[in-house]
């Protein structure tokens, strides 16, 4: 074999890992987009469902509702009461600090994604909740069960337990 024939093997080899590292990291990359834009449009879904659920059951006084949605993977969700707004001493000694600052600043928001700390927060509507003035909901199955009931001029949130 002469010199130049090696020289061009090596110049060949040295592309194709170039070549074959580009498409691996644009594979993932892309990959990676896909699944955060699925995390995002399953997030806005359920956004969309609660609003949805909860403006329909607003003013239908006694009607109750069972509600599956799913959480995407998240730890949980929790939900604020809005008809009062709850003292900084009645809330859980564990609550998210993100979810704390939100109620001490009124910012008016009363639903919260959780992972490791409160990642989405949106108003849902007008909301109560049982048993505490904070209701964390963890998810079975990547869904959580509410229990909707219709009070005329809200909607009051509790977990649907299955006894």
């Amino acid at each position: 074999m002469k010199k130049s024939q090696i020289y061009s093997h090596v110049f060949i080899y040295i592309l194709t890992i170039i070549l074959t590292s580009i498409i691996l990291i644009y594979g993932y990359n892309t990959i990676k987009d896909f699944r955060q834009a699925g995390e995002r449009i399953c997030l806005l879904k359920f956004e969309n469902e609660l609003r949805n659920i909860v403006e329909a059951m607003s003013s239908d006084f006694g009607s109750i509702k069972r509600k599956d949605i799913q959480l995407c993977g998240y730890a949980q969700a929790c939900f604020v009461e809005t008809s009062v707004s709850p003292e900084e001493d009645d809330l859980p000694f564990d609550l998210d600090p993100i979810i704390r600052d939100s109620i001490k600043s009124k910012t008016g928001k009363n639903a919260f994604i959780l992972a490791d700390i409160a990642e989405e927060s949106f108003y849902a509507g007008n909301i109560s909740v049982e048993p505490d003035d904070v209701l964390c909901i963890k998810p079975t199955n990547d869904k959580i069960s509410l229990r909707l009931e219709g009070r005329g001029s809200h909607v009051l949130l509790r977990e649907w337990k299955q006894y």
